[in-house]
């Protein structure tokens, strides 16, 4: 996939491309137009391009547009937004740009996010004034979200046979007791801060065990936790300690050890909009659009906690319905998809022409 959207770049615009990012196993493209001005205003396009598998859909992938809208996997999040910002960073390249205008397209983004990270830490990685996300927003823009972050809990015991339980320590006993404590004690210690939305927490992993008749010495447990502006994985982790040694001076809770993982930790994004540059692409996106642009914040997460991380302020804005992403009806309007790219070429030109 990543090769073909080359192939179009390389045959519809004059621009630089290159492949970022190849050690992870996550290939993210690169591409460039206009100054190689460092002090030039620059401005970045972003996306990614893999997709979350088809989940029951019956026709994942024909592309068919019908009664106006393109079906398919993707189609939503983020295909569509993807097509539209190469369309517009494809049409900006024809133009005699002042400014500097990068395409960036990830292909990890639905797991492991490890592409776009890896790609902005290289050696003269860009650093625009701004980054628009074309993520499915309905044509509004977010500009914050939470970060998210994935811990595992590891308890380990001793093996026995079922006949003797008493001899062995049981990993899943003491994750369970685990489960009940952490379910009420962790809500507690998220204080709430500086930051958009309510820090949650949810136990959506558990694993454990042998046979049934061998008493478990080994028993995990996965939480997502989502959290506010700059807290991290290892402060969830630090929680999640606490926790631990409240339940070791429980009699009932057996004798493990235990540890902990941080397994993924995706930062937040909280970018203001009240920089001359995004102000100036947030008006050339109404003046396309014709009405005021509503702004919101995103339930999940995306890539912009990445730019935020990286010092690039970011928003998202893009073609489709965010509630039918990851869905059996996942769909896209054809006109939104247009009007995204016309809206975003036009903040590039406010910027770069």
């Amino acid at each position: 996939m990543i090769k073909a959207v080359e192939e179009i770049l390389r045959n519809n615009s004059r621009s630089t491309s290159r492949i970022a990012a190849e050690a992870t196993g996550a290939p993210v493209l690169l591409a460039h137009c206009g100054s190689d001005d460092p002090a030039a205003p620059s401005l970045m396009l972003s996306g990614h391009i893999d997709v979350v598998p088809p989940a029951g859909m019956t026709d994942p992938w024909s592309a068919e547009i019908r009664d106006g809208r393109l079906l398919g996997r993707g189609s939503t999040d983020m295909k569509g937004g993807a097509a539209a910002a190469i369309a517009a960073f494809c049409e900006a390249s024809k133009q005699d740009l002042k400014g500097s205008l990068w395409l960036i397209l990830s292909t990890d983004e639905e797991t492991d996010v490890k592409g776009v990270k890896a790609a902005l830490e290289e050696p003269g990685a860009p650093r625009p004034d701004l980054a628009i996300i074309a993520e499915p927003t309905e044509l509004t823009i977010r500009n914050e979200h939470r970060g998210d972050a994935w811990v595992r809990v590891d308890f380990k015991g001793r093996s026995a046979h079922s006949s003797r339980p008493h001899l062995g320590v049981n990993a899943i006993e003491a994750a369970a007791l685990f489960i009940v404590r952490a379910r009420k004690r962790l809500p507690e210690m998220q204080k709430e801060g500086p930051g958009i939305g309510l820090q949650t927490t949810s136990i959506d992993m558990v694993s454990g065990g042998a046979a049934p008749n061998v008493v478990p010495a080994n028993a995990s447990v996965t939480i997502d936790f989502r959290y506010q502006g700059e807290e991290s994985g290892r402060i969830q982790e630090e929680r999640i300690l606490r926790v631990v040694e409240e339940l070791r001076k429980d009699p009932d809770f057996p004798p493990v050890e235990v540890s902990t993982t941080i397994t993924g930790d995706w930062p937040a994004l909280s970018s203001s909009l009240e920089n001359p540059v995004a102000q100036q692409a947030i008006a050339a996106i109404e003046a396309s659009l014709g009405h005021k642009v509503e702004v919101t914040p995103m339930s999940g997460w995306g890539e912009g906690g990445y730019m935020h991380a990286f010092g690039i302020p970011a928003f998202y804005f893009g073609p489709g319905e965010g509630k039918l992403a990851h869905t059996p009806q996942e769909s896209s309007p054809v006109w939104h998809i247009e009007k995204a790219a016309e809206a975003i070429y036009r903040a590039v030109m406010a910027h770069c022409a």
